[in-house]
């Protein structure tokens, strides 16, 4: 998968898992909930009627911007809010704890497939406007979400045997190459400008003056990461990559947009999980598939804590 697909997906994903709330605290040994809102210290500055902005001679007042916020999120995000403190209340009940290194792998997940960490971070934030913390906590809460629905969902071992025999192929990542593209509409000028990347021509240079591919010609070239069965990829690329050493200039491979020219950046070796890690992943996921759907656990948890809703929220 590319990493504009890939982060499209990422967007996607991320956006399911619903609004985030902050005030939340994340502590070493786990997650708990975070102070009550009511505990924050008070801006006196910012009565109700106060002056947030102006334009044109006109204002804008406290109360008004607070009044549109809650007709267009006020219902999900205070529905959220108590999911959040129900759900930490059942973990407390339940002596129930995410730990960091719990989140560090499911971020990790999400980050197969971008150049790097900070790659991941960068896009997330520029995508869906989502900071590295604020990242961990919503990754946080559904982990610990997952724990309370499948606590006391017992998945037997030979259920674990069966679905790893089925579905080898899910716990090994594959090989995978870092590489970069020229593109352009003619083979003979593919041929013109491989000799001179022979001569000595520099790649990244001469990507960003002539290739024709908008995506990557303004980052010199780069394709970032690809997954040896990409399926977004084109199969005769792949095989030359596979070809390759690091480094290597090759081409040119004829494409659906014309002629390419690849280069191999880097490459990784295909890489499996660990046995006792893939038992783990796979007795969630069976235990999830016996267990109610999430938003369910998160009503029952509500109803069971007696959540109330006694202000009116604006209708959008």
């Amino acid at each position: 998968m590319t990493r504009q697909e890939k982060g499209l997906w990422t967007a996607v994903i991320v956006l399911t898992l619903g609004m985030l709330v902050m005030g939340t605290v994340m502590v070493v040994q786990g997650i708990r909930p975070g102070r009550d809102e009511a505990d924050a210290p008070h801006d006196a500055g910012q009565e109700e009627g106060s002056t947030i902005a102006t334009i044109n001679g006109e204002v804008i007042t406290d109360k008004e911007w607070t009044d549109a916020l809650k007709r267009r999120y006020g219902s999900d995000m205070l529905l959220q809010m108590l999911n959040r403190k129900a759900v930490y209340a059942e973990a407390v009940v339940r002596d129930l704890t995410v730990t960091p290194e719990e989140i560090a792998k499911e971020l990790a997940a999400a980050m197969d497939g971008y150049d790097s960490e900070q790659a991941y971070y960068d896009e997330m934030k520029s995508q869906l406007g989502l900071t590295r913390q604020e990242l961990e906590l919503e990754a946080g809460y559904r982990l610990l979400l997952e724990k309370i629905a499948t606590s006391g969902i017992q998945v037997k071992d030979a259920d674990i045997e069966r679905y790893w025999n089925d579905h080898r192929e899910d716990f090994v990542s594959p090989e995978k190459y870092d590489l970069s593209m020229i593109l352009v509409e003619k083979e003979a000028k593919a041929n013109a400008l491989l000799d001179d990347l022979e001569q000595g021509a520099n790649f990244e240079d001469m990507a960003r003056a002539e290739s024709t591919d908008s995506f990557t010609r303004d980052s010199g070239g780069r394709l970032g990461w690809i997954e040896q069965n990409d399926p977004f990829q084109s199969e005769d690329i792949m095989n030359l990559a596979e070809e390759l050493d690091i480094g290597d200039i090759a081409g040119p491979v004829q494409v659906e947009e014309g002629y390419a020219i690849i280069k191999l950046n880097d490459k990784q070796d295909a890489q499996a999980q660990s046995a006792e890690e893939v038992r783990e992943d796979i007795r969630m996921q069976l235990a999830l598939s016996e267990a109610d759907p999430l938003p369910q656990v998160e009503e029952r948890l509500r109803n069971k804590y007696e959540a109330v809703i006694i202000a009116e929220i604006p209708a959008s």
